[in-house]
């Protein structure tokens, strides 16, 4: 069975985020209302995101916008993000650990399911962004080859669409790539695991998918890592 470290340092994670979707009767001002009214002891501060400048019929209509947030309430290195039909938990700068992650978003969850929001949940997802100043292509346990030779280029992006066991999972892998609001040029892995099920439940994520789809990005990030770079990023078991 593959070893799975706890953490490793320096932790390369800019951004964690967990994704709920939904589908609700209530209009999107109402949604942040309720939720603002659930979670507004602990997150603040708020903004306003620039979708709210398209108006609400259009952002309902467009399937790249629908699940776009229009709010995000911010405490510290945490956000909570709210749409009309979308809420997610972000994990952004130093990242905190599952652990303490683990403990927003199910708190998070449980004023959404305490709201009586949700009449249906449509996709639920976490995603991790990993940032290395080096080719990560160099380091990771993939290749390709043109015409029976190494095949050389300046600059590639790797996307895929996994099945991994109940899960699928968009992976994203890129050399000599920009991240947002980040300035240095390096490599990304994304992994971003996720179920689309009409039978998914609030309490269903959080006592079985949440834990299982993190173990399971988890797994794949390690699982790709050429053992000897691996070994120079100080895992702890």
């Amino acid at each position: 069975m593959q070893s799975i470290p706890k953490k490793i340092t320096p932790c390369p994670i800019l951004q964690a985020v967990v994704e709920l979707r939904f589908e609700t009767v209530l209009p999107s001002d109402a949604v942040f209302g309720i939720l603002y009214s659930l979670l507004s002891s602990q997150y603040n501060t708020f903004e306003k995101l620039p979708i709210l400048q398209i108006p609400e019929i259009l952002r309902s209509q467009d399937p790249n916008l629908r699940y776009q947030p229009a709010y995000k309430l911010i405490d510290d290195n945490f956000w909570v993000q709210i749409g009309s039909n979308v809420i997610s938990v972000v994990n952004v700068g130093s990242y905190a650990g599952w652990t303490l992650f683990l403990e927003k978003i199910s708190s998070v969850l449980n004023h959404l399911n305490d709201s009586k929001i949700v009449s249906k949940v449509t996709r639920f997802g976490i995603r991790y962004i990993s940032f290395f100043s080096l080719d990560i292509f160099k380091e990771i346990n993939f290749g390709l080859t043109l015409s029976g030779d190494e095949f050389e280029t300046e600059q590639l992006v790797l996307r895929s669409l996994l099945k991994r066991e109940e899960f699928f999972v968009n992976l994203q892998v890129a050399n000599k790539t920009f991240v947002s609001d980040f300035t240095e040029i390096g490599s990304i892995i994304d992994i971003d695991t996720f179920i689309e099920n009409e039978n998914l439940t609030i309490p269903d994520i959080k006592s079985s998918f949440l834990e299982r789809s993190h173990f399971e990005q988890k797994k794949l990030f390690f699982g790709i890592l050429k053992k000897e770079f691996l070994v120079s990023l100080n895992p702890e078991y």
